[in-house]
């Protein structure tokens, strides 16, 4: 008899962004592998992604199904409906476990697994409720999280301040902390450094900013929560000589852009600010740029920051859990409040002044914990 397991979360970007070795390892195993999950609202990636995902479904023999999952937590009336598709798709298949994603998508998937008592394995891509967020989100997620955690037999948690809350307050059957999805450390080791000098050529050509200018890269959605605006703020608050020299890109895609845009003029900056958009060479990008900043409000385990880190950038991130569980040392990067741009300020001043180096990740041992190949032997581990 086949044995079929379901990948569900509430958009799309969920499963493409960080569950593609999951699903391979469930099909090493033995599985017949099931994604649910809202394909028309697809979330933060874009229209061609979204296609690239779905046709990858198909050429891996996925089977995929359609459910209107809201954003964010959704409306009563759509939660039902959500509910009623995945009553639906339990009824027509018995599934051997369930793995659920995102908030929404956690929330009902596990509501729907006890109904048909469905073993679940949930992965926290950060909680809701964290070390310096709002009442209103301790309000609204804790007792939900806390609550669910009777009906879920195994969490996953992707950073130590999770981990450490779920330990004390949260009742899973059983509890176990990875590295996020995990990045290619090992590749990033060898890339030569005659490479890394040809890609900054290259990239900074491109982009017209000359080899002698003070790069500063951030990379991620233009939204509130990855606070871009901070970086910008920091930068009107130095002296027009100090930055001078001082150029600032950002790759990806969102709302924000005319905001930021708008910031930029206000202090005469537009001529040293870009916006990106969508890049598939990121880790050219790391090499061209002198320092990468990373200032979200809130992260899971921030892979932007953590890529840059092992393509030996220097990181200037948020005092935040998911950003400093990578900043291990001096070498690889500081930390800052993410709401003080008077912080970063002092912070860019001193890595321009002091001409900043990348760091050497050969001479930082403890990053291999955060390689794919550990996570994917932790994952399988979790599955079988």
């Amino acid at each position: 008899m086949t044995k079929k397991v379901l990948m569900l979360a509430a958009k799309a970007n969920m499963i493409q962004q960080f569950n593609h070795r999951n699903i391979k390892i469930l099909q090493e195993l033995g599985y017949e592998v099931h994604v649910a999950t809202n394909m028309v609202d697809f979330g933060s990636m874009s229209y061609e992604e979204n296609e690239r995902f779905k046709q990858w479904m198909i050429d891996n023999e996925i089977f995929s199904h359609q459910v209107d999952f809201e954003r964010r937590m959704g409306s009563v009336l759509g939660n039902m409906r959500s509910l009623k598709q995945l009553n639906n798709l339990f009824s027509t298949h018995d599934f051997v476990f369930v793995h659920v994603h995102s908030p929404l998508g956690s929330v009902l998937g596990r509501i729907i697994a006890k109904k048909f008592k469905v073993p679940v394995i949930y992965t926290v891509h950060g909680f809701h409720f964290f070390r310096g967020s709002s009442k209103k989100s301790w309000i609204m997620f804790y007792p939900l999280e806390w609550l669910l955690s009777f009906i879920t037999n195994v969490m996953i948690t992707i950073n130590d301040e999770d981990y450490n809350l779920a330990k004390r307050h949260m009742h899973a059957k059983n509890l176990v902390k990875i590295n996020g999805i995990g990045v290619d450390v090992y590749k990033a080791q060898s890339v030569p450094e005659e490479y890394k000098q040809l890609a900054r050529k290259r990239i900074r050509e491109e982009l017209k900013i000359p080899e002698s200018a003070f790069l500063i890269l951030s990379i991620g959605e233009l939204s509130d929560r990855k606070n871009h605006k901070v970086v910008l703020d920091a930068l009107r608050l130095m002296s027009p000589e100090d930055r001078n020299n001082i150029y600032y890109i950002i790759a990806g895609t969102g709302r924000n852009g005319i905001e930021l845009k708008k910031i930029a003029n206000s202090f005469k900056f537009s001529d040293n600010f870009e916006l990106l958009g969508y890049r598939n060479d990121i880790h050219d990008i790391n090499y061209a740029s002198d320092v990468f900043i990373f200032p979200s409000l809130q992260e899971g385990l921030g892979v932007a920051g953590l890529e840059a880190v092992v393509d030996g950038t220097y990181l200037i991130g948020s005092n935040v859990r998911g950003i400093r569980d990578y900043v291990l040392n001096e070498s690889i990067g500081t930390t800052f409040s993410p709401k003080d741009p008077n912080i970063l300020a002092t912070i860019i001043n001193e890595k321009v002044k002091n001409n900043c180096k990348n760091n050497n990740i050969r001479d930082n041992d403890k990053l291999i914990n955060f390689d794919k190949r550990k996570v994917d032997y932790e994952m399988k581990k979790i599955y079988e």
